[in-house]
């Protein structure tokens, strides 16, 4: 008979009888609670969830989270806590009782098999999952209920809430120190009080009254502030795969345990005072750490207790940010920031976007262009419409796409990882046959000798040489507009070797006037034909169609898009084409191309099922750094590819031949697809910003797009240039190179200072608590070394 319960380890009150039969064998339960947990973990086939958790306790019944869930009933807040797409709404919870990597293989498992869920990723790390589910198939509500019955309770989170979890466990890590210092100096006191006896004489009455004070000041700080490294020592035993916590445990474990029955046979040394100073140089070092981290990953203040100016049913309320809603009517003063996504209602104002595109010049904004969430309102009071809050906002969309982008592991940082793994293995090894060396010669330091081996090989510096540097350089390239989608991005980056790049609206400025307009039609005018044109074009985003919009256009039906070619639609019970040339024939339209053609002009054609009506020439302008941009990448030794849909004598009108290496014109979408595969070489980046570029980036090595692409070019991208800047790509290049040179310093720093100190500490030459600061140091090292890529 058990006496502890199964699921959560808790002692079984006395005369308590709840018993299941799980596992084909008999399990006892000190509630209810965990039994129906244990019933449902097992009876959902997830009982390979108690032999992969690392300790034998789990969560017992979670505290009742569903009346937090059910104000997601409101749609304010749900719009808040919720990214909204078609078919699948989006949440970030932040999970109560994740101890290790167990408990989310547990969560993940569990909630995937849910009705309605279509995905579930789980960072144990951060007890942050992030749950898409199918709206019209569940509810969150049902899924955080799903949720408590395996025993753990969410919160819904959002960016910046984290924020307060990491004070607390600041909090948490300053008490653990401030105990193992005081434990220190106190445990150091009577050590040096004993080492003074041992040379001028003591009594052992008093010698053993100093080892109790040491004894009862050293073992608060092995049993509480030394607790984490034996939680993560346990996690790598369960898990099998080593990390620095296994060797650091088994060398403080050892002293304190040694200490402790030297201390009670009253025979032998006692090392106290090396077990606490060993302890608090790893934590002071762990602490270092992790305050350099944080100040490399500061993210966006939470700004929902902002006031904000609103007006309702004809008068001005002052309301927070949380509470407004789509349509609503915010004033904004100067120098206040824009708390949402919306359309400007005031004449003119300056925005800075430099939050979001890197570019700190002032953007002049007009009546009806969209204003964006987390820029500021330079000039003057405005008032704007609100169009999307909360997580369906385009800062909270770049902060979403660059969580994700750090959690995928780069090949390099997988590397990095299983050679820390067996490291590992190959240190405890070494200190084995160290140990039993030192006691075969005899030596009465083997045990302390085996302890500092143990110590300074830690791979603590292996294991963040990587991560640390990618992380910094993410953030480094977010601020200058570049914002990275993909975890293989800056690896990429570093090794490219060639850069395929469109041209309309990536090259070039994307921005069209009509410079000639021909009417073929003795029927209609040319200001109906132009409002055709434009109601052909009213439901495309490309840069030829913004052309037209400010057109007032006509009925349209039955629009569709034509990629590379053009659009077609009817209207007036009439079908008409507007393209190129190409879509013209495609349609058994017959003109003479030359008649209408224009060196350095785009020529469009409108059609109608049997002749042509109208041509139009539109001209387009090269972005004013393209040249320069161009020029910089020859220099870096970039082969530079020209794939553009338009013919050879616009394209060459605006891109002369010599600055590209290849030259390609009349690209269809899967032409450029095919091109791009058939390069002797992986290493391509492809920049382009419309529909017709998709395949393209989609098969590209690494995708680029620019910032003002269709969002399903933008979908299919490894990265954005949010700032539509070319000069950030010669510099992303650059910043990706040295990133690659720092995790080159970093592992050549890790495992030079691992080889170096090594044979000194199977010398003997170097104390336990000496290893504990170099150690300590080594990761510091490390972490301050990648700060260096804070700034391009």
């Amino acid at each position: 008979m058990s006496n502890v319960c199964f699921h959560c380890g808790d002692p079984i009150p006395a005369g308590l009888d709840i018993v299941s039969t799980l596992q084909d064998q008999r399990r006892e339960f000190c509630c209810y609670g965990c039994q129906a947990i244990a019933e449902h973990i097992c009876g959902a086939d997830l009982s390979m969830y108690y032999e992969r958790r690392d300790t034998n306790t789990a969560k017992r019944s979670s505290s009742d989270t569903s009346a937090l869930f059910d104000l997601l009933n409101d749609d304010d807040l749900y719009n808040e806590y919720v990214y909204q797409e078609a078919q699948q709404h989006t949440i970030q919870l932040s999970i109560s009782g994740i101890t290790c990597s167990a408990c989310a293989w547990l969560i993940e498992r569990h909630l995937s098999n849910q009705y309605g869920v279509i995905s579930i990723h789980v960072n144990a790390s951060d007890a942050l999952a992030t749950l898409v589910w199918d709206p019209n198939k569940t509810t969150v509500q049902v899924l955080s209920q799903s949720l408590q019955q395996i025993g753990y309770s969410a919160h819904p989170h959002r960016p910046g809430e984290q924020d307060q979890i990491h004070k607390a466990e600041r909090k948490k890590a300053i008490i653990r120190l401030g105990v193992a210092g005081v434990g220190m100096m106190q445990a150091m006191m009577s050590a040096i009080a004993m080492y003074a006896g041992d040379m001028q004489g003591m009594e052992d009455s008093h010698r053993q009254l100093l080892r109790w004070i040491s004894f009862l000041f050293a073992t608060p700080v092995v049993l509480y502030a030394g607790l984490p490294f034996y939680k993560g020592a346990l996690r790598d035993l369960k898990n099998r795969h080593f990390t620095m916590d296994l060797p650091v445990s088994l060398g403080i474990l050892l002293s304190y345990g040694s200490s402790v029955i030297a201390f009670y046979t009253e025979s032998g040394h006692v090392y106290f005072d090396s077990a606490t100073m060993f302890i608090f140089f790893l934590l002071l070092g762990r602490f270092l750490e992790t305050l350099a981290r944080s100040n490399q990953n500061k993210g966006c203040h939470n700004t929902d207790l902002e006031p904000v100016i609103v007006k309702r049913e004809g008068s001005e309320k002052v309301i927070p940010v949380h509470k407004l809603t789509s349509g609503d009517i915010a004033k904004l003063e100067s120098g206040q920031t824009i708390p949402v996504d919306g359309i400007l209602l005031s004449d003119f104002t300056n925005v800075d976007e430099s939050s979001l595109t890197g570019e700190y010049q002032p953007v002049a904004k007009h009546k009806g262009d969209l204003l964006r969430a987390q820029t500021i309102n330079v000039d003057q009071q405005i008032e704007l419409e609100v169009t999307n809050i909360g997580q369906n906002t385009q800062a909270a969309t770049i902060s979403r796409i660059t969580e994700r982008a750090l959690s995928e592991k780069p090949r390099v940082a997988v590397i990095a990882d299983n050679v820390a793994h067996y490291f590992v293995l190959a240190v405890l090894i070494t200190a084995s046959l160290t140990y039993a060396f030192w006691s075969f010669m005899g030596e009465a330091q083997a045990y302390w000798i085996m302890v500092s081996v143990l110590v300074v090989t830690c791979p603590c510096a292996l294991s963040l040489a990587t991560p640390v540097a990618l992380t910094t350089m993410t953030n480094a390239f977010k601020q200058q507009g570049f914002l990275v989608t993909r975890g293989h991005v800056i690896e990429s980056l570093a090794q490219t070797k060639q850069i395929v790049f469109d041209k309309t609206g990536t090259l070039t400025q994307g921005k069209f006037s009509i410079v000639k307009f021909v009417n073929l039609s003795e029927c209609y005018s040319e200001e109906l034909l132009l409002s055709w044109i434009s109601a052909l074009e009213s439901q495309s985003k490309h840069p030829i169609a913004q052309t037209f919009h400010s057109i007032p256009p006509s009925k349209v039906d039955h629009l569709q898009n034509l990629p590379s070619l053009g659009v077609t639609g009817e209207i007036d019970g009439k079908t008409l084409f507007f393209g190129n040339a190409a879509l013209m024939l495609q349609n058994d339209i017959s003109f003479e191309q030359q008649q209408y053609a224009e060196p350095g002009k785009l020529t469009l054609y409108l059609a109608d099922s049997e002749k042509l009506i109208a041509v139009v020439s539109l001209c387009d302008a090269l972005r004013p750094e393209a040249e320069s941009v161009l020029s910089t990448l020859r220099d870096q030794g970039v082969r530079l590819s020209l794939l553009t849909g338009d013919t050879a004598t616009s394209a060459m009108s605006i891109l002369p031949r010599d600055w590209f290496d290849d030259y390609e014109t009349d690209c269809l979408p899967d032409q450029k697809w095919q091109w791009i595969k058939q390069q002797h070489h992986r290493d391509i980046v492809m920049v382009g910003d419309g529909l017709n570029d998709v395949p393209a980036l989609a098969g590209a090595t690494t995708s680029l797009a620019m910032g003002a692409s269709s969002d399903l070019a933008k979908l299919h991208s490894d990265a954005v240039l949010l700032s539509d800047h070319l000069e950030t790509i010669p510099l992303a290049l650059k910043g990706a190179k040295r990133c690659r040179k720092i995790i080159k310093q970093n592992l050549f720093w890790a495992a030079g200072y691992n080889a170096t100190l090594l044979p000194l500490a199977i010398a003997g030459l170097i104390p336990p608590w000496v290893a504990a600061i170099g150690m300590a140091l080594s990761s510091l090292m490390v972490v301050v070394n990648a700060s260096r890529l804070n700034k391009l």
